[in-house]
């Protein structure tokens, strides 16, 4: 399955539609009730939902079809980065007026972020600090 990229469209997705994106990240092209049968460990959810869901995000572009007899294949358009890409790019934007520090800033302040999640967090801003310096000097 390839998934052709976006180029910066904005993906803008509710939790259902994300939870529906993930089970077909995860398993590929699945008809309507094997979508169900997957989200139902999660949550639970009438069949007729599940049917509209996907024909919502298909008519959104996010996802498309192929017809396998008289059911439908659904799979991603789009791939979980662009889709955590998008999203992140407008919550930074909306909640915090596009300054990334006050992301990190809020991120690193909330109580759930333990030290070695923290410490995960200073190598990665330290080592894509470096990248970028080292960057700098090649262009």
């Amino acid at each position: 399955m390839v998934i052709i990229p976006m180029f910066n469209r904005q993906v803008k997705l509710s939790d259902l539609q994300l939870m529906v994106m993930k089970v077909l990240w995860e398993q590929g092209k699945l008809s309507v009730s094997e979508v169900h049968r997957l989200l139902n460990e999660q949550k639970e959810l009438a069949l007729t939902t599940v049917a509209t869901l996907l024909k919502r995000m298909h008519e959104k572009g996010v996802v498309d079809f192929e017809k396998a007899g008289r059911q439908h294949l659904y799979f991603p358009l789009v791939s979980e980065e662009e889709v955590k890409t998008s999203m992140l790019s407008n919550i930074l934007a909306n909640l915090f007026d596009g300054n990334p520090t006050e992301l990190v800033h809020h991120l690193v302040g909330q109580s759930e972020v333990d030290e070695e999640e923290l410490g995960k967090i200073k190598a990665i801003l330290s080592s894509e600090g470096a990248t970028k310096e080292g960057g700098k000097g090649n262009e």
